[in-house]
């Protein structure tokens, strides 16, 4: 037997197979039966695997794997590490030695402890696109075990967590597993993780640790075997899909349905979708379904259109949509068509069909409609042609008041019938009424001819023909005799009756005309006589008497007023017009005299275009206004018109000046009173009263004609006048006053001037006012402001010479900081600090520089400190508000030598930028975010006795804290496989080992399997017997200490 510590070989007869198998973490493998083992499935799966089996390289890294040193939710095989090395069963990670992942499976770690380091890791990860809300599961059998355990540090622990992870966010699920390092012995078992995706990707992973690793040999082994993940499938899902599948063609989803899929089936996959819960899948399958219906709606409404056309087109003649419908089309033949028209929904096409079935409707409405407008025609021309005749017997002689336009009428209703029988019936009856129309048109003919001759001639003897009026002058007895004849020809009694009463009034008014011939004489002769009294030796074509006036001319018209002989009584007219003239010429001669006469005594000294006399009123006028209306002669009327009317003009004026008079008196009073208090303009003016109002009351007793009135309001305003210049001199001098005092107020803080002048007054401001301070005329007011303005002046001159105050306070950190301080500028003679809005006084100011006690004031990063300077006056000239900082903290990770990264958090944002001091050499670099750091440090940290400090920084490069690094020495294991042995058919192979071997790995032609039992006792066993050992197997083992670092490897040679 040859032994071999760390990398030497053993080479071991031994007659078993050999395999690896482990225990779980809960049950050990020997109790754990296979029934208990089947049934950690608990979850229905189906569909492919969903994690890689693509072991290929890219880069020198697996292309579907990331291998780091530490868990990631980001992982990125680019950023793994590489995998190198020579051994044909392992990778080195990135040329590690002590951590090494399987070739042929990116979950199997092999740690030997080649090493000192407090802990090592292997983190696999392999990214899944998953669906969130759907469930997975993800099957998995483990194995942890050690070799040359005994070499291990007894503190040290082989870890796995196996679990899924959100992509980028928090953990799902995990397990973890535990074996001490120092045990030669081997856990395994199966595992399930269910899960539901809460991303659009999932990490499936596995960590693998190792703490305390030394140097003694020890190998320890973690692997995740038989991985699988599968999506979790509902039953109802997969009865659903399978329905869904089953309305297409193939079974795709993504393209058409089948002949005989029809709503039914539609319908029955629709309520399975609808049992699921799965709203993603629900979804998904709810989507396949619409495309289904749209093509089942599709195929529907095809077959739908097809049949409303074949319908539709047997309505009509020779299926012609654009001819007549047959004559068997009725409106139940439009029930089937217009049904399946109702429920297509292509609209065009439903709009064409509706056109075509509203066209059949159409044409049977206008059938049904004349059929029923024939028979209407029918009975209205039927009563029309029976209401033609005596009791509507068509058979026996019209009526007397049958004439051809009733005639006409009932053949026009006759000649719209459409049934010929009928029709001709009718016409044949017509016919006869217009046989006997005929006859009595002609008779009646002839009567009219009587009647009119007859009524023409009786009307011939009236006046205009006006049978109500009065006969003409040449109607006499031959005359009325003709007519009489006439009427007597009527047949017509009635209007023979009314012709004959016409007659006896003709005759009537004959026989009195005889008798008033003799009357009408007599009245002639007195209206020529009295006519020709009128004028001079009665000579009618001469002048008339001095003593015709009006009375004997309108006696003289009342004569001639009742000839009825026209004739006459025109030629007596005329000359009672010619004696009227005369008459109206005379009167209107005196009529002027007068009118003349008086309006010349409206005037002074007669004289009309001169000026109304003072006695001259509107009662004046009425006498000869009355005489100037009477006249006739336009022109001398218009004359004196103009003279009357010059008169009234002069009358209204005097009497609207005398009136605009008093309202000016009035309106003068008023104004004038209006100035003084109480209206006494024996007082004083009223406090409101100024010059403008005194220049308005002057201006109305100025339009004053009354000379006296005028003067006595001249004097009041005299005295107005006299007072209020007196007092415009006094509100002068106040006005002066106050913009002098505004001026001077302004120049100092809060209008103060007792206090000091505000930050903005300068030169010509404390100018202004001592211009408008010079204005004044009060001494005693002019006194006090320039005393003012001289502390102003002054105030102006000291700040001119005063240096600015500033300040600045430096941060404060809490729990470290005892005083607040900082430095100003400035005539500062003290200082106070409010803390959350109370203050506190004290504090050291000298030379620039200020500092304040606060550890007891300042308590909380919120705190609120305002640092405020002041004045010798105690004026507060600066106030700074304090930043307030928690005490800068760095808080250190393990760090081993052989690590790659310093890695910590840090507290303080302001930190931007570090290095490292190594025995004195500074490195800069480091990655910091989010308040964590990491420092590469593998080739500059070469001992644990190294001395290292860790400087941090600002953005300006300013250091804000140092810290050394504690480095942890690493752990020195050793140990050795004693022996081992295994006969072909053993269930295990059997060894013992001493030092630190904490687990083991076993390679059997070429595959390596690690688990196996590390007892404390020194002696392992590690199950083979489904590992189909034969006498001609490769078997090597190699033993671990804790942190995998192998420390002994054997070749076992197998017995038979």
């Amino acid at each position: 037997m040859i032994f071999k510590t760390q990398i030497t070989k053993k080479v071991l007869a031994t007659s078993a197979t050999l395999a690896l198998l482990g225990g779980s973490i809960v049950t050990p493998l020997n109790v754990l039966s296979v029934e208990a083992a089947e049934a950690i499935q608990t979850a229905t799966t189906t569909g492919s695997e969903l994690i890689s089996r693509d072991l290929s390289l890219e880069n020198n890294r697996f292309k579907n794997f990331t291998i780091t040193g530490e868990y990631t939710n980001l992982p990125n095989v680019a950023f793994g590490f590489e995998l190198t090395g020579t051994d044909p069963n392992w990778y080195g990670l990135s040329g590690q030695t002590h951590r090494m992942v399987r070739k042929s499976n990116p979950f199997a770690y092999y740690l030997p402890e080649t090493r000192a380091i407090s802990e090592t890791a292997g983190f696999t990860a392999v990214t899944i696109d998953t669906k969130i809300g759907k469930s997975y599961v993800f099957d998995y059998s483990y194995s942890l075990s050690n070799s040359n355990a005994k070499t291990a540090s007894a503190s040290s622990k082989l870890n796995m967590e196996a679990g899924v992870s959100q992509y980028g966010g928090d953990k799902i699920k995990y397990n973890t597993y535990s074996l001490a390092g120092n045990q030669e012995t081997t856990l395994s078992d199966k595992a399930q993780i269910e899960f539901k995706a809460t991303s659009v990707k999932t990490i499936v992973y596995m960590r693998v640790g190792y703490t305390f690793m030394n140097t003694s040999g020890a190998q320890h082994f973690a692997s995740l075997d038989s991985y699988s993940l599968k999506a979790v499938e509902d039953p109802a899902e997969l009865k659903a899909e399978q329905a869904i599948a089953d309305l297409f063609v193939n079974g795709n989803v993504n393209g058409t349905i089948k002949d005989s899929t029809n709503q039914a089936a539609l319908n029955d996959a629709k309520n399975l979708v609808a049992a699921i819960t799965d709203t993603t899948k629900k979804a998904e399958f709810e989507a396949q379904l619409a495309e289904a219906q749209k093509q089942v709606d599709t195929k529907t409404e095809l077959a739908r259109q097809a049949s409303a056309k074949r319908l539709i087109e047997a309505l009509f003649n020779n299926n012609d949509v654009n001819g007549t419908i047959k004559d068997s089309t009725n409106p139940g033949s439009l029930a089937n068509p217009k049904s399946l028209v109702a429920a297509m929904t292509d609209t065009d096409k439903k709009a064409e069909f509706e056109a075509q079935i509203a066209e059949a409707q159409r044409q049977i409405d206008a059938r049904k409609t004349e059929a029923t407008a024939d028979v209407a025609r029918q009975e209205a021309a039927k009563k029309a042609v029976e209401g033609l005749f005596t009791n509507n017997d068509v058979n026996g002689t019209i009526k007397d008041s049958t004439n051809q336009a009733a005639l006409n009428d009932a053949k026009n209703l006759v000649a719209t019938i459409t049934d010929t029988a009928k029709k001709a019936e009718f016409e044949a009856q017509i016919a006869e009424a217009q046989k006997q129309v005929d006859v009595k048109t002609a008779e009646a003919a002839a009567e009219q001819a009587r009647q009119e001759a007859a009524k023409k001639a009786v009307e011939g003897l009236f006046n205009n023909n006006n049978v109500n009026g009065t006969i003409k002058d040449s109607t006499n007895q031959t005359a009325l005799n003709t007519a009489k004849n006439l009427v007597a020809a009527i047949t017509d009694t009635a209007k023979k009756a009314e012709l004959e009463a016409q007659l006896a009034e003709v005759q009537k008014q004959l026989d009195a005309k005889t008798a008033d011939a003799a009357v009408e004489q007599a009245r002639q002769e007195a209206a020529k006589k009295a006519v020709e009294g009128l004028f001079n030796n009665n000579n009618v074509n001469g002048t008339i008497k001095d003593s015709t006036n009006q009375a004997a001319l309108n006696d003289a018209k009342n004569l001639v007023a009742a000839i009825t002989d026209t004739t006459k009584k025109a030629e007596l007219e005329a000359q009672l017009a010619e004696a009227q003239k005369q008459v109206d010429t005379k009167t209107e001669l005196a009529r002027q005299a007068s009118a003349k006469r008086l309006i010349e005594a409206l005037f002074n000294n007669n004289d009309v275009n001169g000026t109304i006399k003072d006695s001259t009123n509107l009662g004046s006028l009425a006498n000869p206004k009355s005489l100037v209306a009477a006249m006739t002669d336009t022109v001398k009327k218009a004359e004196f018109e103009a003279q009357i009317a010059e008169a009234q003009r002069q009358i209204d004026a005097r009497k609207a000046e005398a009136t605009a008079e008093l309202a000016r008196q009035e309106a003068a009073k008023k104004a004038v009173e209006g100035l003084f208090t109480n209206n006494d303009v024996n007082g004083t003016i009223k406090d409101s009263t100024n010059q403008a109002a005194l220049n308005d009351a002057k201006n109305l007793v100025a339009a004053i004609t009354d000379t006296a009135k005028k003067a006595g309001f001249e004097a009041q305003l005299a005295e107005a006048q006299k007072q209020v210049d007196v007092k415009t001199a006094e509100a002068a001098e106040l006005a002066r006053q106050e913009a002098a005092e505004k001026a001077v107020k302004e120049l100092f803080n809060s209008n103060d001037v007792t206090g000091t002048i505000k930050d903005n007054t300068n030169q010509a401001a404390l100018n202004t006012a001592k211009n408008l301070v010079a204005t004044i005329t009060d001494t005693a007011k002019k006194a006090e402001l320039e005393k003012a303005i001289t502390e102003a002046q002054k105030q102006l001159a000291d700040k001119e010479t005063k240096v600015e105050v500033t300040g600045k306070v430096n941060p404060f950190i809490l729990h470290q900081d005892r005083y607040l301080s900082g430095t100003y500028t400035g005539d500062i003679t003290a200082i106070s600090v409010d803390v959350n809005g109370k203050r506190y006084y004290g504090g050291t100011v000298n030379g620039g520089e200020f500092s304040f006690y606060a550890l007891d004031k300042i308590a909380n990063p919120g705190d609120v400190v305002i640092i405020n300077l002041y004045s010798a006056d105690k004026v507060i000239q600066k106030s700074i508000t304090v930043q307030i900082k928690e005490a800068t903290k760095v808080t250190q990770a393990a760090y081993n030598v052989k690590d790659s990264n310093i890695t910590g958090t840090f507290n303080n944002p302001d930190i931007t930028k570090m290095n490292i001091v190594v025995n004195g050499t500074t490195y800069w670099g480091g990655t910091l975010t989010n308040g964590t750091f990491k420092f590469y440090a593998l080739d500059k940290i070469k001992s644990a006795t190294d001395e290292v400090t860790m400087n941090f920084y600002n953005a300006k490069n300013e250091l804000i804290i140092s810290k050394n690094l504690t480095i942890t020495a690493p752990v020195v294991t050793s140990g050795e496989i004693t022996s081992a042995t295994v006969t072909v058919g053993d269930k295990n192979i059997v060894g013992t080992f001493t030092g630190d071997i904490k687990s083991i790995s076993v390679t059997i032609d070429g595959t390596t399997y690690n688990g196996g039992t590390i007892a404390a006792d020194g002696t392992f066993k590690f199950y083979v017997a489904d590992k189909r050992i034969t006498a001609d197997s490769v078997i090597t083992i190699v033993g671990y200490d804790k942190a995998k670092t192998v420390l002994s490897e054997v070749t076992v040679a197998v017995s038979k």
